[in-house]
């Protein structure tokens, strides 16, 4: 979010998704060239919105990269290392990203509050 603060649609960059954040800076360019063109007295209103939506939807970017799996591999969430679905501990730093479920015993990301598999609350 740091990122798309500094530089409309980096932080989508960032997280790897190229296409989506070179859409958001050319239309966030586009946005702020028309409006005035077309606004004058408020010609920053429709940038500013798009500004601060840009800089949520990087958030919501990155949680979707951190908290699920994505074409079978799970970031670590502290040294952002790519691990295979099935791994427990991360194979870079060794921290734990998943925790065998007590009821039905399959592998949840941690942070997560329900099992994916039979709904038992993993919070407790």
């Amino acid at each position: 979010m740091i990122l798309s603060v500094l530089i409309a649609g980096l932080g989508q960059m960032y997280v790897g998704n190229f296409t989506r954040g070179t859409v958001i800076l050319i239309s966030g360019v586009a946005i702020l060239f028309f409006s005035h063109l077309i606004l004058n007295a408020f010609e920053l209103i429709p940038p500013f919105i798009f500004y601060i939506w840009q800089i949520f939807d990087a958030g919501r970017e990155y949680n979707k990269r951190r908290y699920y799996a994505v074409q079978g591999s799970i970031a670590c969430m502290d040294c952002d290392w790519s691990n295979s679905s099935s791994s427990e501990y991360c194979t870079r730093c060794g921290k734990r990203i998943q925790k065998a479920c007590t009821n039905c015993n399959s592998l949840n990301i941690i942070g997560v509050s329900f099992c994916g598999k039979c709904g038992k609350n993993l919070s407790s």
